[in-house]
């Protein structure tokens, strides 16, 4: 039989199914079904969909792509997932979802000819409507999507819905309330030998956040997955243990947000099953234990990426694993008095626990209340540093023509001239600043001989723009931005001569307007307040003149490398 459940009334009584379940291995049973224990394990495939794309009235979201990498990775390293059964489709349309469902049938099929058993997890974050998921512009209709999963041979399917629209900084997921579409995934994808988790009740919306870089509910589930939601301790996680922890913790991370509480369902009908391993966190090469009298929050984070890995809400008691691959981590620890950072790298084959005495005390980061950003940042904090150098094109011009009419040749050719700036910008809103920079242009020689006199002709500019520019985060280290700008440029002409009676050096100068546009990429580090970045760009300065009106344009294509010092939240 199939039941929906509000876990905000019965969460203890149906907790079976979390969701994701890695997998819901076929070690289906426990120490008290031996027959089962030792029957040969299913073999296990998944479907991973992430889709930041929104449909009409659904703005993009920022993180569904992310929390599906999130997800597909767990599983592969903790879920006795071989890495070539678990497919991972980013922004994909229906027919290519359709697609690696089909693809998926065709080996269980095989499997169950030969008398083997398979289970399958599909797991989507992204948009959803009452009756369908989006995928972009694209839809795949509830019941196109039932109709392939239930066609599947399999003992154990299992369902994940992370289904989510636009918001801020809690940004709300799906162009319609998640309620109507978990209602009615579970009474149309129900049946015996499924289990569906849906990110959030019939009248609540699901939410990603900023700060955590995700979805509440697939960072809390898959933080269960990785040892977190272990509650007995046995070194594996169950779907009832993974669904307790994903439940409590979306719940109380979405409890002060502008959206409002949500609650995680879970429908499941696994009659006969026993209990279901999910993931096996004491398998893993690499773990990091949270001892047994650590308590407070602690979040683990790549130190290169800044992704997160794993969050605990750390209670006195048993200890906790996290399985992690080898590598660099940091685990910021905040308890009731202090935060301190502790920086530790993994290696395979050892377990590394984490010792809040040795680490480094940390001042908490500023915050502010919502709708009260203006306020939060001093005037000192919003201005950044930046100088560059690269390459920028000669430009040729009916100025040069008429020069190569009078007999001169180009000194440089086709080698291009060095561009040089300085600025500085200042934070105007989030992720819009104002620019000022002054630099180089392009530069240039001619030269002619004449007899026994040589003649040349230098020209050389400088610039000075305003710009706006526009920025963003893609992940926590690597940015891209774009800038436009107007200001005013300045030509300088020297004319040299050996010619007899004519004066030796002659200098002109000449002011003209500039305008100027780039997009570029950053890298920032976390732990120093510095942001290189590469930028591409076009410049047009048509400053320099002849006596008879031919213009030069100094500017030209260019390619700098350069550096910010960040002294507050901008770039």
């Amino acid at each position: 039989m199939t039941r929906h459940l509000r876990p905000t009334r019965r969460a203890s009584a149906y907790l079976a199914a979390t969701a994701l379940v890695t997998a819901s291995r076929a070690a289906f049973a426990d120490a008290a079904a031996p027959v089962l224990a030792t029957a040969p394990r299913p073999h296990a495939y998944a479907v991973v969909v992430g889709s930041n794309a929104g449909g009409a009235g659904q703005g993009p979201l920022r993180f569904a792509e992310g929390d599906a990498q999130r997800m597909a990775a767990v599983l592969r390293e903790i879920g006795h997932f071989d890495g070539g059964d678990v497919q991972i489709l980013l922004h994909p349309d229906a027919a290519q979802v359709l697609a690696a469902i089909d693809e998926v049938g065709v080996k269980v099929q095989a499997a169950t000819a030969r008398g083997e058993q398979s289970e399958v997890v599909f797991y989507y974050s992204g948009h959803a409507r009452a009756t369908a998921v989006n995928l972009g512009s694209d839809e795949l209709p509830l019941a196109s999507l039932r109709a392939r999963l239930t066609a599947l041979p399999t003992a154990l399917t299992i369902v994940v819905l992370d289904a989510c629209q636009s918001g801020a900084f809690a940004r709300v997921k799906g162009a319609e309330p998640a309620a109507d579409f978990t209602y009615n995934s579970v009474a149309k994808l129900t049946q015996k030998g499924f289990a569906i988790m849906a990110s959030s009740s019939q009248e609540e919306l699901s939410q990603e956040s900023d700060e955590i870089r995700g979805s509440y509910f697939t960072h809390h589930l898959v933080s269960a997955l990785r040892g977190a939601g272990d509650a007995d301790h046995d070194g594996r996680v169950s779907l009832d243990e993974a669904y307790r922890y994903a439940f409590r913790r979306t719940l109380a991370s979405t409890a002060r947000t502008q959206v409002g509480e949500q609650h995680v369902t879970l429908e499941t009908d696994l009659a006969g099953q026993g209990d279901v391993p999910v993931t096996y966190p004491a398998e893993a090469r690499a773990q990091i234990e949270l001892p047994s009298g650590l308590e407070g929050h602690v979040l683990i984070q790549q130190r290169l990426s800044g992704s997160v890995m794993a969050e605990v809400q750390k209670a006195p008691g048993a200890a906790v694993r996290l399985a992690v691959v080898a590598g660099a981590y940091d685990a910021v620890v905040g308890q009731r008095d202090t935060i301190v950072e502790c920086h530790v790298t993994l290696t395979d084959d050892h377990v590394t626990t984490i010792d809040p005495a040795t680490c480094t005390p940390v001042a908490p980061d500023r915050t502010q209340p919502k709708g009260d950003e203006e306020h939060a940042l001093t005037e000192g904090d919003r201005w950044d540093f930046e100088g560059s150098i690269g390459v920028i094109t000669r430009e040729t011009s009916a100025f040069t023509s008429r020069l190569e009419t009078f007999g001169y040749s180009e000194n440089a050719g086709l080698v291009p001239a060095i561009k040089a700036s300085v600025g500085a910008s200042r934070l105007l809103v989030p992720h819009v600043a104002l620019a000022v920079q002054v630099g180089t242009l392009s530069s240039d020689s001619y030269q002619r001989s004449i007899a026994s006199s040589t003649d040349t002709a230098s020209f050389s500019a400088y610039g000075a723009a305003v710009y706006v520019r526009t920025f963003m985060q893609l992940v926590p280290m690597i940015g891209v931005y774009g800038q436009a700008g107007a200001g005013v440029s300045l030509g300088v002409e020297d004319y040299q001569t050996q010619q007899t009676g004519v004066a030796p050096s002659t200098t002109t100068i000449y002011g003209s307007y500039l305008l100027s546009g780039a997009i570029g990429a950053t890298l920032r580090f976390r732990r120093v307040p510095l942001t290189f970045f590469a930028q591409g760009g076009y410049d047009t300065a048509p400053a320099i003149k002849d006596l008879i009106g031919d213009t030069h344009d100094s500017g030209g294509f260019s390619l700098v490398f350069g550096l910010r010092v960040r002294t507050g939240e901008g770039l």
